[in-house]
């Protein structure tokens, strides 16, 4: 009833205030802002998606750079934690999905550059991600399985830096709080049809927390060549190395209370960590056939090489080698019927071994089994123009292929196979009546796999956990849009209902502590209204905000005897709420303050234990100084400015209160 009539109050205020603006503006010429991620480039205002659009380019001179959370936080409807804790990277969820991974981000599709971050079976890791090249990011709020397929449940694209206009070098130094810095140096090369980028980068920090040290090292390579008038080739590489990160592991409620930055004895004991090498390759090309076909087409490949040690003695030392590749192509045809037909490829092999952690001491190999996940996909989306509306339509098939050929034979032959096939539609109508007004609605279907370590967490030993089922959801939408005439005012409105089936959800058994494991929640929805709009006023300020507010609730769900139906779903906060103000004088100078008020939400399934709602200030500051073709940019970040005790991560459901990961107080940088 609350969130009714919150959703009532806000639609009235916004539609009496959108309506009072002058309407007669049909002729009116307006710059529109062009998305893709919907894969019809179109206008936004003619798209019936919750869609978020920004660029980049200004604001990469005045930012950390250290997270992707910098970037896509003030977007409604998304939570980021896990910020600190490189040894498990960032957990991004939308509109509450995702925020069952207990290290990096499930069920969120990720693009870079138009190449697929996430593998098959719905995994994400972010620390090769080049944040200082990011151009644009456009993300799907909604379900998006109908265009992207498996792990759909919102999709994040995000554009680096492509073709370049001149020569130019970038060198940057960034030191601040618990010894963390950056270094950096970006150069790219013009000539009359390529463009040449290279970035070499380094990031560590000692951690706030005893034992949560990282060190990252980057490099990334951009070419972009025009072969001819019509087609265009770019290739990418990118190699990250990460010779540690430390993981300082969950606290009780009593040892954070006793001192929040110490570490987990346990993980202390375990020498609890993890290293990576990982690179990736990869190529797009795209051919204007004529001026309404056009073609597109990527390839990739990427190999990535793990070593970690989580707090346990059987298993506890893991070694993944993890081969990833794949290709697509699609054809679109643009006129008043808009239409794109495409299929994609992609291959994910496995070959993961573990071993006895003796207190930090790789022992003797108690597993030794080889993953497999083939998808293929073929989709076929389409739009219809009739006067002020636009029908949009999506239909998407996906085979999925899993296998497990175990080769530790000690506990018996444990390889299976399973089969997974899934078809989702989507269909969207948006009725525009002038250049400064949008009303959407949509329905769209999910389906999200378990990944291959859900699959492979079974507490009856090696081998698939075969009762984990595949979560599907339904979900609908109704958004409105407005902007005012001059672009100085635009504000966003989207009310959505999920239901989703068999949804996976982490847990803990005291039989096996510190392991996670994975089971089903019978039905589940979430429901929500997300607010987002800028102000603009004279040259010099600018408002943001954003508003979420959400009910994310456990429909009907039991397990071992306790019925969970009703409570809420842990690890998602019911309300979010950002506000910033932007400052700039033309001296260059640059100021920013924001808000952050993050609701209050659960750590378990049975609700028992409530994290209380936080509130958080940022400031930045810096100017801009040239010296003829030099421009120098000094500029002082503060985190947290009010040193508020709240937590970084909340480990769901985790054994023995060890749900608590404290986040910093006041950091410089």
């Amino acid at each position: 009833m609350v969130i009714k009539k919150k959703i009532i109050l806000i639609f009235l205020i916004i539609s009496f205030f959108s309506f009072s603006q002058n309407q007669s503006n049909d002729s009116i010429q307006l710059k529109e802002v062009i998305v893709s991620i919907a894969k019809l480039k179109d206008s936004l205002i003619n798209t019936p998606f919750s869609i978020s659009s920004k660029n980049y380019s200004n604001f990469q001179n005045s930012t950390q750079q250290f997270n992707l959370s910098e970037y896509i936080e003030n977007i409604p409807g998304v939570f980021i934690s896990n910020d600190h804790n490189y040894a498990q990277d960032s957990r991004i969820s939308i509109r509450g999905f995702g925020s069952r991974a207990n290290f990096g981000i499930r069920g969120i599709k990720l693009i870079v550059d138009g190449v697929p971050e996430t593998t098959p079976d719905g995994q994400t890791q972010i620390d090769n991600l080049n944040l200082e090249i990011i151009d644009k990011i456009e993300v799907i709020r909604g379900i998006g399985s109908s265009l992207y397929g498996n792990s759909s449940a919102g999709i994040i694209k995000i554009q680096t830096i492509g073709e370049i206009d001149n020569n130019f070098t970038k060198i940057s130094y960034a030191s601040g709080s618990n010894q963390k810095n950056k270094k950096q140096v970006f150069f790219g090369l013009k000539n009359k049809k390529s463009s040449y980028s290279f970035l070499l980068s380094q990031t560590k920090s000692q951690g706030y927390r005893e034992r949560s040290g990282f060190k990252n090292n980057n490099l990334n390579i951009n070419l972009v060549s025009k072969i001819d008038k019509s087609s265009k080739l770019r290739f990418n590489f990118n190699y990250v190395n990460s010779p540690y990160a430390i993981d300082s592991g969950g606290l009780t409620i009593q040892e954070v209370n006793e001192n929040r930055k110490q570490a987990r004895e346990r993980n202390i004991i375990y020498n609890t960590q993890e290293s990576i090498d990982h690179y990736k390759l990869s190529f797009n090309y795209e051919k204007e056939i004529n001026n309404k076909l056009n073609l597109s087409n990527y390839f990739f490949y990427s190999n990535r090489e793990f070593e970690g040690k989580i707090p346990v003695k059987n298993g506890g030392a893991i070694n993944l080698d993890r081969k990833y590749w794949g290709f697509g192509s699609n054809i679109s045809f643009d006129n008043k019927i808009k239409a794109q037909i495409g299929f994609d490829l992609g291959n994910q092999k496995d070959n993961r071994k573990r071993f006895f952690n003796n207190e930090g001491v790789i022992g003797e190999l108690v597993l030794n089994q080889k993953e497999k996940f083939l998808n293929y996909g073929i989709y076929l989306v389409g739009s219809y123009n009739i006067k002020n509306i636009t029908i949009h339509s999506g239909l998407r098939f996906d085979n999925n292929r899993i296998s497990l050929n175990d080769s530790y034979l000690n506990d018996g032959d444990n390889s299976d196979k399973i089969d997974l096939n899934s078809t989702n539609p989507s269909l969207g109508i948006n009725y525009k009546p002038n250049s400064l007004i949008r009303f959407f609605a949509n329905i769209s279907s999910g389906f999200e796999t378990p990944t291959l370590n859900e699959y492979g967490s079974s507490p009856i030993g090696s081998g698939f956990n075969k009762s984990l089922k595949s979560q599907k959801s339904t979900n609908y939408e109704f958004g409105f849009s407005k902007r005012s005439l001059n672009n100085d005012l635009k504000i966003d409105i989207v009310y959505y209902n999920t239901f989703t089936k068999n949804e996976v959800l982490p847990y803990e058994d005291p039989q096996f502590p510190n392991q996670v494991f994975y089971n089903n929640a019978g039905k589940t929805k979430r429901k929500g209204i997300e607010f987002s709009g800028y102000y603009d006023f004279n040259n010099f300020f600018r408002i943001n905000s954003s508003i979420s507010i959400g009910e994310y609730l456990f429909d009907e769900f039991e397990k071992n005897q306790e019925n969970y139906s009703g409570n809420s779903i842990p690890g998602i906060p019911n309300n979010i709420f950002i506000f910033d103000v932007s400052y700039k004088r033309s001296s260059n100078l640059f100021i920013n303050i924001s808000f952050k008020k993050i609701g209050e939400m659960y750590a378990n399934n049975s609700n028992s234990v409530k994290i209380d709602n936080y509130n958080l200030v940022n400031l930045k500051i810096g100017q801009e100084i040239y010296f003829k073709k030099i421009m120098i940019k000094p500029f002082l970040t503060i985190n947290n400015l009010f040193g508020v005790n709240y937590y970084d991560n909340i480990r769901i459901n985790a054994f023995g209160g060890r749900y608590y990961e404290p986040a910093p107080k006041t950091t410089f940088f």
